[in-house]
């Protein structure tokens, strides 16, 4: 279980929220898998178990993120957690732009590009190093803003959400300040600090907005799980003959 929901401040959310998160998070856990074997048997077509891959990896972060969100919370470390959080933007954003990239792809059935970019996003990164060793700039990774921009449709004011959330989590003066220091003792003029910020209700409340892509995720999971075996019956229809190689 995810979470317990006694030690759940009364008004933050419904218990109905908090069975639904524990029944996502405990169906994703059971996806989780040790290894994946990329050659398929036969035709050792290996574009559709490198997706399962890069899928097996964001579902990792997805449910690390979402546990350390809730845990740290739970400690007393509420940037800790407003930063778990703001990573489950990301991870939704990142694999959504995945998911729509290619989907176009399988629906133009061409393997060689689909190669392509199953290989450029796996191997996708900042690191200029990284991009020169591959030698392929298109390895370069998306800027994450253009990507969670796109997650409109999911809800309308997820990037100014997150960019609040982002203020918490980045070092920028206003954003620490506003958060671990109260300065609101004009008599005294006295700054009063805490390790929980000035409204862990709230926080807390954004930690299970975020929680909830897992939903999202799992979505985007079972729509390309449902397309993978058409790719591998094409990948297996045009792999070269065994006397070929």
């Amino acid at each position: 279980m995810l979470i317990d929901y006694t030690i759940v401040p009364k008004g933050i959310v419904p218990r109905s929220k908090v069975e639904a998160l524990n029944a996502v998070h405990e169906r994703l856990s059971a996806r989780l898998v040790d290894q994946i074997k990329l050659p398929e048997a036969i035709s050792l077509f290996r574009a559709s178990n490198m997706i399962r891959v890069y899928l097996q990896c964001h579902l990792r972060r997805m449910l690390q993120l979402t546990e350390a969100a809730f845990s740290e919370f739970f400690d007393g470390r509420g940037v800790a957690a407003i930063m778990c959080a703001r990573g489950l933007y990301e991870g939704l954003a990142t694999v959504t732009d995945f998911e729509k990239e290619l989907m176009t792809l399988l629906a133009g059935g061409d393997l060689a590009a689909i190669f392509q970019f199953t290989k450029e996003r796996a191997n996708a990164t900042k690191i200029k190093s990284w991009i020169a060793k591959v030698g392929n700039p298109n390895v370069t990774a998306k800027n994450i803003l253009t990507m969670v921009s796109k997650l409109k449709s999911v809800r309308g004011r997820i990037p100014d959400e997150y960019d609040f959330l982002s203020e918490i989590a980045h070092p920028n003066g206003a954003g620490a300040l506003t958060f671990f220091a109260d300065m609101s003792d004009a008599v005294n003029d006295v700054a009063v600090f805490s390790d929980s910020g000035p409204d862990p209700r709230a926080d807390l409340q954004w930690i299970f907005v975020a929680a909830d892509f897992l939903n999202q995720f799992e979505a985007v999971m079972d729509r390309i799980e449902a397309a993978l075996p058409a790719l591998s019956a094409l990948g297996a229809a045009q792999a070269p003959s065994p006397s070929a190689v």
